[in-house]
């Protein structure tokens, strides 16, 4: 998960538009959810239970399961990149075709999910239209990822990775979600400077063309895109409002940061200063606020 590419980078309000839009529309999902009380299940990718929110911390933290839970997502993380890597080197029209069939089914689902949101706010009748709206949806997202090119790929972008990144954020267990910022921050350091992605030219982030946004000198990770969208999202569900509202603009921050620095290195992992800002002024805010933590599913 490189956060960007290039040597010359020019930091304009262009290079904005996928992080903000992705963090814009997380935040509606997340209200959309939150105003229809609908309560997701826990991800499947973290099947440990662990102690409730309110756990004291060193209590909670003392147990396997943050961890275990982590390791689980890491590894899942770590397979899926390096098969995806190896596919655009050695069998590309493979890697095209699966990854067009995975923006599919992540872009209906994320549909399916807005669906659901906005009929039970709105009008239950609008569900007769789901598998219409789901497969027209996903089927424009794909085509506008694999096809498209410029400023425009950033709108499929987000909607994917918000959509798919608050609805993690608003199931993923507490104490594995503070584990797991860390922890995925620590790896995407550790994937650009020695890992996989340290071999990872410009001109080969640019072909995984599904996975990655071009915009102007920077190349995104999609991956980066999600993580900033479940942090967001789960810092709401657990501690409220302001402290989320604190992460959005420490994850703007951050990202500017990041590009900042890009102006020296030939890569940055976008997600350890981004991540890392989000979580500590969520927690300074919670705490100056005295908020006390949400134990159950919005």
């Amino acid at each position: 998960m490189s956060g960007a590419v290039d040597r010359e980078v020019k930091v304009t309000a262009r290079a904005f538009l996928p992080v903000g839009l992705s963090l814009a529309l997380s935040w509606l999902i997340t209200l959309l959810s939150r105003g229809a009380e609908i309560s997701y299940p826990t991800p499947i990718i973290t099947p440990i239970e662990e102690p409730e929110p309110t756990t004291p911390p060193t209590e909670a933290l003392s147990t396997p399961a943050p961890y275990l839970n982590m390791l689980i997502v890491l590894g899942l993380i770590t397979a899926s990149s390096l098969v995806m890597l190896y596919l655009a080197r050695k069998r590309k029209n493979v890697f095209r075709i699966l990854t067009g069939i995975l923006i599919w089914l992540i872009s209906f689902g994320v549909t399916v999910i807005y669906l659901i949101n906005i009929a039970m706010a709105l009008n239950w009748m609008l569900l007769r239209f789901w598998l219409l709206a789901g497969a027209l949806t996903a089927s424009l997202i794909t085509y506008l990822m694999l096809r498209g090119g410029g400023l425009i790929i950033s709108i499929p972008a987000a909607y994917i990775a918000s959509g798919a990144g608050a609805t993690i954020g608003m199931s993923i267990p507490y104490w594995t979600f503070i584990v797991l910022l860390l922890g995925i921050s620590a790896y995407d350091a550790f994937a650009v400077y020695r890992g996989h992605l340290s071999t990872l030219s410009k001109e080969e982030a640019i072909s995984l063309k599904g996975l990655t946004v071009e915009v102007d000198d920077i190349v995104i990770g999609l991956g980066d895109l999600f993580f900033y969208s479940l942090a967001v999202s789960a810092i709401f569900r657990y501690m409220g409002v302001a402290p989320a509202i604190a992460a959005t603009i420490s994850i703007l921050v951050g990202y500017s940061i990041t590009l900042l620095l890009l102006r020296r290195r030939h890569m940055l992992p976008g997600l350890p200063i981004p991540l890392l800002l989000a979580m500590g002024s969520a927690l300074v805010v919670n705490l100056i606020l005295n908020i006390p933590l949400i134990s159950s599913q919005p």
